[in-house]
């Protein structure tokens, strides 16, 4: 078990003072299967990686890191150089290829080659520096969307934004998570597993995995040795088994989309507490949570956060962690259900509307009509940029009877089935014009639909 203590109330830090001497050399900061990282530990590799960084021109970092430790080391020493970290979001080739205009260099402790200058991990400095530098005012760092209907957005996220809603975050549920060690499913590129799997641990002074957890058995072996906290995606609490020995758990965290009363219940069962879903966007940060008592459980908006409904039924969030004073429109369809509009109901995520030759199409509405086919067991609908010009592709997963034509009549008349059906709902324009066939449509790291995947289906 930890050697560390904590209090009652948990202190909290920003980030200019987790390498502070308000931090004794022996504090855990993170850990492995094989070796424990401390205080001392911690402020020397980010001193040596900065020693690299200051002999180098390159102002906009991408940081491409699978080891949280390292991400941890990385994220601080671009920051405290004064420059940008670029959070990619996925590593894949033709992912960084298309945002190779948005960094100039690159931290990795993967085996990528990519046309830039690059850092790896490992590394080490004859003569690292021996101070800090002054923490940059107004410091930023650069995420990107999922890019549901096409090309992921570029998103400028102030690092005194991720401190205030770490704090937010520390006075729902730091009490709970002061003697427990972090672990998560979920990588900090993305903006979820940045706030929960890396600010959060780090402003309450508590030890983080270094490594994600993957599978069932791996969170019960760590379960067994430390009180935990888990940061998840649906997609990995939905597998939890049942035949497997409880992994009890101090607090689970889940967010990426809404987990059914079902799967809560059963998250309580295996992991002995029921889960906290938080809702939020990478634009917004967080924005609501709730914890399922019974079916359907409304969501309560974080304090300090308000809801504008306008009169054509989208609803404005005003946040202090936006930088627009007029709030942003929210993309997904919500129900208010009281007076203070501090309560609501997700009714799921409002169409995917893309442009091309100047019709309005709906990539849901697509998706819902293949999904619909017994043709099909599932699909996800893209767009992809060819020439300059924008189509509709699908990919498709086959069902039971789907298959079954397939392997009698081939995929030509396969896809003219399915063609000959849209073709009743569906525009010439809105017709796919590409198609791929798939076991299963592939998920991130998030439980998202993986759409760097699914677009180099395609390349």
């Amino acid at each position: 078990m930890d050697s560390q203590k904590a209090s009652a109330t948990p202190m909290t830090q920003r980030m200019c003072e987790w390498l502070s001497a308000g931090r004794a050399d022996e504090h855990l900061v993170a850990w492995s299967e094989s070796r424990e990282w401390c205080q001392r530990d911690f402020r020397h590799d980010v001193l040596s990686l900065l020693t690299h960084i200051s002999a180098t021109s390159h102002s906009r970092w991408a940081l491409c890191l699978e080891d949280n430790y390292s991400f941890a080391v990385a994220l601080l020493a671009v920051l405290y150089s004064g420059h940008t970290p670029v959070l990619p979001g996925h590593f894949r080739p033709a992912v960084l290829a298309g945002q190779r205009d948005e960094f100039d260099a690159l931290i990795t402790d993967l085996p990528l080659q990519i046309d830039c200058p690059i850092l790896r991990f490992p590394f080490s400095a004859d003569q690292p520096l021996t101070a800090l530098p002054e923490w940059p005012e107004n410091a930023v760092l650069i995420l990107f969307t999922s890019g549901s209907t096409g090309k992921s957005q570029k998103i400028i996220k102030p690092v005194s934004c991720l401190e205030l809603e770490s704090q937010w975050l520390c006075t729902h549920w730091g009490e709970q998570c002061a003697d427990a060690r972090f672990v998560a499913t979920v990588a900090p590129h993305h903006m979820y597993g940045l706030s929960f799997a890396f600010m959060l641990p780090l402003t309450l002074g508590r030890p983080f995995a270094a490594k994600r957890v993957e599978y069932h058995e791996q969170l019960h072996s760590l379960a067994r040795e430390n009180a935990l906290v888990l940061t998840s995606s649906p997609a990995f609490l939905k597998r939890l088994d049942m035949a497997l020995e409880p992994a009890n758990l101090r607090h689970v965290f889940s967010a990426g989309g809404p987990l059914s009363h079902d799967t809560a219940l059963r998250v309580e069962n295996i992991c002995g507490c029921r889960p906290t879903e938080i809702y939020g966007t990478t634009e917004s940060g967080i924005v609501a949570f709730r914890t399922q008592h019974q079916p359907e459980a409304a969501w309560t908006l974080f304090d300090n956060l308000e809801f504008s409904p306008l009169a054509d039924g989208n609803i404005v969030l005003i946040s202090p962690l936006i930088p627009q004073p007029d709030g942003m429109i929210l993309s997904d369809k919500i129900q208010l259900l009281n007076a203070d509009q501090r309560q609501f109901l997700l009714l799921g995520r409002k169409d995917r509307i893309v442009k091309i030759a100047e019709q309005r199409i709906s990539l849901t509405e697509i998706e819902q009509r293949l999904c619909a086919m017994d043709l099909l067991s599932d699909a996800s609908v893209l767009t992809l940029e060819k020439q300059g010009r924008l189509y509709v592709a699908a990919v498709l997963v086959l069902s039971q009877v789907g298959e079954q034509l397939f392997q009698a009549q081939g995929q030509a008349v396969l896809l003219g089935q399915i063609r000959g059906i849209l073709r009743d709902w569906l525009s010439p324009v809105s017709m796919p014009r590409y198609w791929r066939f798939a076991p299963a449509i592939p998920l991130n790291q998030q439980g998202k639909r993986a759409t760097a995947e699914l677009q180099e289906m395609f390349l």
